[in-house]
């Protein structure tokens, strides 16, 4: 009980001391009290209210992150999606033209060799291929042609034969890929050979050969369409040198 009766002593005095404090106070003091009070209010409230909209402002920028990052998510998810459709469809086509140009009809089984244009390998005339086309020497492998067997073009051999001078052909199945690709027909080789390509390649280019390697002739419609070529191989026609002199006519 002394306790409480201390306690409350106590807070007498204190009310009695605010009292005599406040009945001392005159009206300039109330006003600058009350102006003073107002005014931490006030900065109070302006403070609070700019740590609200400051973080308010974190907040719109970290939902802006996120948004540009689903945005960009959502793009690539797009790309992703629309360049696995585009290789899809690519490869299906390209998958189903090399299907279709390798029938048994179309393609042989042949070897392959590679010569050089000297005399030692073709004639007086190295640089004049068998349908008369004139190339230069130093850029020889550049140009993309081969000679083919006599038994292999209808030229030599009519019984079934049927690719001619200047076709398309193209070569797959050689090691790594190394020779596969287009290349196109201009000469042709010794009558003693059969069931053989020989590609031509410029002096100094190591020559090599292959057994069973596959060939077809390009039907000049598939050459319009010459994405889906350079879609299987990046060696195309068009990109070869042009030839210093082309053929004028065939062989009689």
């Amino acid at each position: 009980m002394e306790m409480f009766a201390k306690i409350k002593s106590t807070i007498d005095k204190k009310v009695d001391s605010l009292k005599e404090w406040y009945e001392s106070l005159t009206n300039k003091d109330v006003i600058f009290i009350f102006s003073f009070v107002t005014i931490i209010v006030f900065l109070f409230t302006l403070f609070y209210a700019q740590t609200i909209k400051w973080e308010v402002y974190k907040q719109q920028v970290k939902l802006e992150q996120k948004d540009n990052t689903i945005l960009v998510l959502n793009q690539n998810v797009y790309e992703r999606d629309s360049l696995i459709a585009v290789y899809k469809e690519k490869n299906e086509v390209i998958n189903r033209f090399v299907k279709e140009l390798f029938l048994e009809d179309n393609f042989y089984t042949t070897r392959l060799t590679g010569y050089h244009p000297v005399p030692e390998q073709t004639d007086s005339t190295p640089d004049i291929t068998a349908d008369g086309t004139k190339f230069d020497i130093e850029r020889a492998g550049e140009y993309r042609y081969v000679a083919l067997s006599r038994d292999l073009l209808t030229h030599f051999n009519r019984r079934g034969a049927k690719i001619e001078f200047g076709d398309y052909i193209m070569i797959k199945g050689t090691p790594d890929g190394a020779q596969d690709g287009i290349y196109q027909v201009r000469d042709t080789m010794n009558k003693r050979h059969t069931q053989w390509i020989d590609i031509l390649l410029t002096p100094g280019e190591k020559s090599f050969y292959y057994r069973n390697v596959l060939m077809c002739k390009i039907p000049e419609h598939y050459l319009d369409d010459k994405e889906i070529l350079k879609g299987i191989y990046n060696h195309f026609p068009e990109e070869q040198p042009i030839a210093m002199v082309e053929p004028e006519v065939k062989l009689n």
